[in-house]
């Protein structure tokens, strides 16, 4: 579940959202930021931070953090705050895994660094090599890094009894992640095809069919598409009817052991079906050979009824902004519907895409010392508080906001299309580090406030929010032991190798029978530790009790 495919779904998702939403709802007070010589802890005694410390940190955004340091309040405000001086290691999503290789071996790793490695053999070997820290054992100073690391799925992630990294939370809890799969439709040309919502499989072969072969625009040619993707990580998802795990692609409990999902039996049914979908033309034709975020473009020019993409307000709007280059009279909102991402089990439930509540960690090179790990702790505690939330909802009280009794009323600027200028704009350090260094906080963009309604409109937050609580309510989450996804074993670590959704796509592009090419590719697996792995993990689970 948590291989190249979710890191790549993670980055397009949460590359949207970095800049307008993180933080992590805390114990402190919800006041706004104001300028302070020193900082306090959890009993409020104030920490000495009288010597003033260079931290150097690399974070995925940080290459657009700082275009002049002398004209950033929020930067400023922060550093004294804390009686630091940031210094910027410049990383980006396409190096940051060769740099920290180099910096590792030269011994130059920042003080903090971001990267998404734990529980794998890279994490084991920094550890052991002593190339990272531990947290203290004692957290009671940083409740609301305390907070994080005491979540259901965080807690286990210790070694040795130590914490040697704080992960990065997307989502506060894993029900909020109900609508990273989802299907937008063309409700307007359902109407016009007398098309209801599909609810069986044989409803979404037909739908996808019908806005592919039945002339939904009416424009007289064999122009349109049935469903495209946002990216191929969209494709399993749609068989999760047949097969929830293909969902979140998650290990199952088969016959009394756990196995990933590519290994089940069930995937036979799921090659059959997605290559039923593709030969009789409801899935795009040229899907396997697009971009990520063609399938927008496709779906703004009006040429696709259906689209693969997450049902969250940030990708919705990112479909808005295709869409509006195409159509200047029409509202998408007026022409859309969300749709689940799948159709109904033989049981008759419906399932959610369900994951562990975060993507990446902050971790600490072992040359910082406890002064240095204190003063870190402190930034990350402020950065997932309350107070810090607040900002980044609104900015500064009184520049950026101001209050009007229990009312917060936006007024920072707009721009020409009516959107507030993002703090990210206005504040760059904000923008390109602290936004998102120590949660992403995606959950954000859920509430129910009137930034949310500005920058996104209020009918098209609506449409998401709508659909979150309607999937949270009646679709039900993805069988999943994230105990399990989370376990690390030497031959589960190798298993990375795998990629199941560019096997699939070579299946439901063959022509010989899907059945039969998808058993040669699993064989293959063995050969590269598949039923290793899976001895591995069950004697873990059955050893550490994982399945209780």
């Amino acid at each position: 579940m948590f291989s190249s495919k979710r890191l790549g779904a993670a980055i397009v998702s949460i590359a949207l959202a970095a800049t307008a939403v993180a933080g992590c709802g805390g114990t402190e007070s919800t006041g706004t930021p104001s300028p302070a010589g020193t900082a306090k802890g959890s009993e409020g005694k104030a920490s000495d931070n009288s010597k003033k410390l260079d931290i150097s940190v690399s974070f995925f955004n940080i290459g657009s953090a700082f275009p002049d340091r002398n004209s950033d309040p929020f930067l400023k405000f922060l550093q004294d705050k804390f009686n630091v001086n940031i210094v910027d290691k410049v990383i980006s999503y396409a190096d940051y895994k060769e740099k920290y290789q180099l910096w590792a071996a030269s011994g130059d790793l920042p003080d903090i660094f971001s990267d998404d490695v734990v529980n794998t053999d890279q994490y084991y070997s920094r550890i052991k090599q002593g190339i990272i820290r531990p947290l203290p054992s004692d957290l009671s100073k940083y409740p609301n890094v305390q907070k994080v690391l005491q979540q259901d799925d965080t807690k286990g992630l210790t070694v040795d009894g130590k914490f040697y990294m704080i992960p990065r939370l997307t989502y506060q809890n894993t029900d909020q992640w109900a609508i990273e799969r989802a299907v937008v439709v063309r409700k307007d040309w359902m109407e016009k095809l007398g098309l209801k919502d599909p609810v069986t499989y044989d409803d979404y072969l037909n739908l996808f069919k019908a806005f592919a072969l039945k002339d939904p625009d009416g424009n007289g040619k064999d122009d349109t598409v049935g469903l495209t993707f946002r990216t191929s990580t969209f494709l399993l998802p749609l068989a999760g009817g047949t097969f929830p795990n293909v969902i979140n692609g998650s290990w199952v409990k088969e016959n009394g052991r756990y196995l990933p999902y590519y290994a089940s039996d069930k995937m036979k049914d799921v090659v059959k079906q997605l290559r039923q979908l593709y030969t009789e033309k409801a899935i795009d034709q040229d899907f396997a050979i697009m971009k990520p975020n063609d399938g927008f473009d496709k779906f703004g020019q009006g040429k696709v009824g259906a689209l693969g993409v997450q049902g969250t307000a940030n990708a919705l709007n990112s479909l808005k902004n295709s869409w509006n280059k195409y159509n200047k009279d029409t509202k998408l909102e007026d022409v859309i519907k969300i749709i689940p991402i799948s159709w109904a089990a033989a049981d008759g439930n419906r399932y959610r895409y369900s994951a562990v509540t975060f993507w990446s960690e902050s971790y600490f090179s072992s040359k910082v010392d406890d002064e240095k790990m204190d003063r870190i702790l402190q930034i990350y505690n402020w950065l997932l508080s309350d107070e810090f939330m607040t900002f980044k909802r609104y900015g500064f009280e009184g520049k950026d906001y101001k209050k009007e009794g229990d009312k917060f009323v936006i007024t920072r600027d707009q721009d020409s299309s009516g959107k507030y200028k993002s703090l990210g704009s206005l504040y760059p350090s904000f923008g390109g580090l602290f936004g998102a260094l120590a949660a992403w906080g995606q959950w954000l963009e859920m509430e129910d406030n009137p930034v949310n309604k500005v920058n996104y409109g209020e009918q098209l937050w609506s449409l998401s929010n709508n659909m979150y609580k309607s999937s949270v309510a009646s679709l039900k989450p993805v069988p999943s032991n994230f105990k399990v996804e989370l376990l690390y074993t030497p031959a589960k670590a190798k298993l990375s190798a795998v990629n199941p959704t560019e096997d699939i796509i070579k299946v439901i592009l063959g022509k010989e029978d899907p059945v039969s090419m998808w058993d040669t590719i699993v064989k293959g697996y063995n050969g590269k530790g598949l039923q290793q792995a899976i001895k591995e993990v069950n004697e873990e689970v059955q050893k550490q009790g994982l399945d209780k």
